[in-house]
């Protein structure tokens, strides 16, 4: 799974890069809902993994927008370097982390 969302983060990142305030919203109340309503097939299968894994990979791309990103499944997303960054050293990165909370 990190390998996965390590590879299509960064692309949700810029795709989000200029969204305004209601796209974001949207993004966020969209992947809020196929997390939720499918989260079963994202952990086990089924005919919502697709969707929910990509639903998955879109809210961290939102949540690297937040001051010091997201961590969370093995993986670290920010939009910026910063203190204590576990990610890459570039900008807009996604990369797995040595973070074992999961």
């Amino acid at each position: 799974m990190a390998d996965f969302l390590a590879g299509l983060i960064p692309q949700f990142i810029a795709e989000l890069a200029s969204a305004t305030d209601d796209q974001i919203n949207q993004a966020r109340d969209a992947a809020l809902e196929q997390i939720a309503n499918h989260g079963d097939d994202l952990q086990f299968g089924g005919k919502h993994r697709r969707s929910s894994r990509t639903a998955l990979a879109r809210a961290f791309a939102l949540l690297a927008r937040a001051e010091g990103g997201v961590t969370a499944l093995g993986v670290h997303a920010c939009m910026a370097v910063h203190e204590g960054c576990p990610g890459l050293k570039s900008p807009a990165s996604a990369s797995p982390s040595s973070d074992t909370d999961r």
